[in-house]
């Protein structure tokens, strides 16, 4: 019995500083980096321990450095794109179906600039969050009235009222949203639906459309940066396939959730779930 105890007190420093490196090096940070470990000096571990701060510390610059490359990218194209734009609007008005194609594709580059630069901030760090109680209904019926004339001109929006409120920055919930909208009114044939629900632990919205859904197997992965699962769901429905990944950003702000499934209607049913502080 005492010589099991000695060994225990003596293995049981080493079990926890391994639990300690275990636990850091499974969680992974919003960033996208592990966290650090606090592994003193005179443990067993330590030279492991060292070696994974640094590690952790050439992540954190490599991660930074492909962020403000990629926004820098994306900023300094909008000059040329800004002058290529000119040039072509002083075309004359009958202009050939080449000239118009090419302002087309001027007007693609540009979305793509602005969602380039939209998701290396969302990326680049967490913004101080304005949270307050906001009425999800009134917040989906502002965001309607402002997309009816052009993204939603073609299909039929309904949102089910609610009385529930999250707590929430509104401009980043609205973003997100907004977002899935944006998505859902490529792909919906005829209608898109957003639906609430509340629990006692969380509030969902549901943004679901009578598209052509997503396959099981790419459900995991829409969410990732320019994922694009196959030819139905290209450019030519328009986006560059960071809508979804800033929406993740702005969940994870949040402490929530978001998931795509198959809607009632055949198409997608994009969930997002918020804490409920009620």
């Amino acid at each position: 019995m005492l010589l099991g105890a000695l060994i225990a007190l003596w293995i049981w420093p080493l079990w926890r500083d391994l639990e300690a490196l275990k636990k850091s090096v499974a969680t992974v940070m919003p960033d996208g980096n592990i966290s650090e470990n606090h592994i003193t000096k005179s443990s067993l571990v330590a030279p492991i321990a060292t070696s994974l701060n640094n590690m952790r510390s050439q992540i954190a610059n490599l991660i930074q450095t492909q962020r403000e490359l990629s926004g820098a990218v994306a900023h300094e194209f909008r000059t040329p794109l800004a002058r290529l734009k000119f040039a072509l609007g002083m075309q004359e008005p009958n202009q050939n179906e080449f000239v118009q194609n090419m302002q087309q594709d001027v007007l693609e580059l540009e979305k793509l600039v602005q969602e380039m630069l939209d998701f290396s901030a969302a990326e680049a760090h967490m913004p101080a969050l304005h949270f307050s109680e906001l009425p999800i209904s009134e917040l989906c019926q502002s965001i309607k009235l402002k997309l009816k004339d052009s993204h939603l001109s073609r299909v039929q929006l309904d949102i089910q009222q609610s009385t529930a409120f999250l707590l929430g920055d509104g401009h980043f919930v609205e973003r997100a949203i907004e977002n899935l909208l944006l998505n859902a009114s490529r792909y919906a044939k005829t209608h898109i639906l957003i639906s609430i629900e509340t629990s006692v632990n969380f509030i969902d919205v549901h943004v679901e459309d009578d598209g052509i859904g997503i396959k099981a197997e790419w459900r995991d992965k829409i969410f990732q940066p320019f994922f694009r699962p196959d030819e139905g769901r290209d450019r030519l429905q328009g986006g560059a396939g960071l809508g979804l990944s800033i929406v993740r950003r702005v969940m994870q702000w949040h402490q929530g959730q978001c998931w795509v499934s198959q809607s009632q209607f055949g198409g997608a049913k994009f969930t997002l779930r918020f804490p409920n502080h009620a």
